[in-house]
């Protein structure tokens, strides 16, 4: 055996170390160089499992082709045969004629199978500890020679550092798309965090302008509907507060999605009796919603509120109904003015005029005071609490792009069996 061939051989898979990408590429490149030289029939790879039981074989070269389909299914313990004594003693094992070893005779038969006599294994080791073995198969009886064993020494610590080097640069990846996602999440949570500042900072501009609207001297608004004012935008400034806080909680149970609906207009016909309120209830049997009665009555209360608010005209309607569909339940409020005098709905962003405009109505207003009990928070407040709720709040516009009709749809899912 030329001692050339061997430190070339060395040298390239030293080469392929440094340039492969996956720790196979060296193991299937270093089988491939250094099996003929050794005048092996074949050669194997074998990697410790995460139990630090069984070695399984990760790459192979010229292993006998009628048994390479149930190769991927070969496992040998640590401890049994060569390439287990290898890794249990963490030492070079040599058998030169495995027939004439009788502690070897439950190999004899899978020998014979494969067609092998003699083998060579060593163990591939970091400074963890082992994590593999490289065993070289001999057709014939092979005593092992002092170069041989040196070869076979330098390609298991050669594969051994490959193996490492691969497994420190995944975790390191890992760690640096665990971190990635880590920081995007930061981020995110930042983003919401600052739209929350700037929601709260428009609702305290909201509550102030309406408060210094209501203040204003020089009106001729009675007093007491001056008060009733100021008191709805408090509780409707407290439960704001409440909702978005981020340890609002909302219990759990099954709710009649009928009942808050009919539990708010039933609240707005006394308020307002003057607006007719039409209910559209369906006869069928509806699922129920998972939600909190309570929350979800004040919310149905304030979209039906804002209904009565933006209809408050002679003539002005507002309908309301319950719609199933799949997968989801949708309560639908809506509202029709007679007159085109009527306040286009604003989002939540934009400043509500609603109590700036309830103070410029004549004295005599028949609907000033439902003007006043709905206040400029109610849609932000709405909006908000649909969403912790788990549902979602919509706007919806006239079909004619009309401004004296519209309305808003609570969706939130349910499950249906279809």
């Amino acid at each position: 055996m030329s001692d050339a061939r061997e430190l070339l051989a060395v040298r390239e898979i030293a080469h392929a170390f440094l340039l492969a990408d996956r720790p196979s590429d060296v193991q299937q490149f270093a089988l491939d160089r250094v099996t003929p030289i050794l005048g092996a029939a074949f050669s194997l790879v074998m990697e410790l499992g995460d139990d630090g039981e069984l070695l399984r074989p990760v790459a192979q070269h010229e292993w006998p082709s009628k048994h390479r389909h149930w190769i991927g299914a070969l496992r040998v313990r640590v401890g049994d045969g060569p390439s287990g004594v290898a890794v249990a003693e963490r030492r070079l094992v040599e058998v030169a004629d495995l027939f004439a070893d009788a502690s070897l005779g439950a190999w004899h038969e899978v020998a014979s199978e494969l067609g092998f006599r003699s083998i060579i294994a060593a163990p591939m080791e970091t400074a963890d500890g082992p994590i593999g073995a490289i065993a070289f198969y001999f057709a014939d009886a092979t005593p092992v020679r002092d170069e041989q064993r040196a070869l076979v020494r330098v390609v298991a610590d050669q594969l051994a550092a490959a193996t490492d080097k691969s497994r420190r640069t995944d975790a390191l990846r890992r760690a640096n798309a665990a971190l990635a996602e880590a920081n995007a999440q930061l981020e995110r949570q930042a983003a919401v965090w600052n739209s929350a500042e700037r929601a709260r900072d428009q609702t305290v501009h909201d509550v102030v302008s309406a408060l210094l609207t209501l203040a204003a001297p020089g009106e001729t608004a009675d007093a007491s509907m001056r008060l009733a004012a100021v008191h709805a935008l408090a509780v409707a400034a407290r439960d704001y507060d409440l909702v978005t806080r981020d340890d609002f909680s909302a219990a759990a149970a099954d709710v009649d999605p009928r009942e808050p609906l009919l539990s708010a207009v039933s609240t707005w016909r006394i308020r307002a009796p003057m607006v007719p309120i039409h209910v559209d209830e369906p006869t069928v049997l509806l699922p129920m919603i998972r939600g909190d009665l309570h929350w979800l009555s004040r919310l149905l209360e304030l979209v039906v509120g804002l209904a009565v608010r933006s209809a408050c005209m002679e003539g002005g309607t507002v309908n309301t109904g319950v719609r199933l569909g799949r997968g989801f339940i949708a309560l639908q409020v809506g509202w029709r003015d007679a007159s085109m005098d009527a306040v286009a709905d604003q989002p939540p962003s934009v400043p509500s005029r609603i109590l700036q405009e309830t103070l410029r109505r004549p004295a005599h207003d028949p609907f000033a005071g439902v003007r006043g009990a709905v206040t400029a928070l109610d849609q932000p407040l709405a909006t908000v609490l649909a969403g912790r709720l788990g549902g979602q709040m919509r706007v919806e516009q006239s079909a004619s792009g009309s401004e004296d009709e519209g309305g808003w749809t609570l969706v939130f899912p349910v499950e249906v069996d279809l």
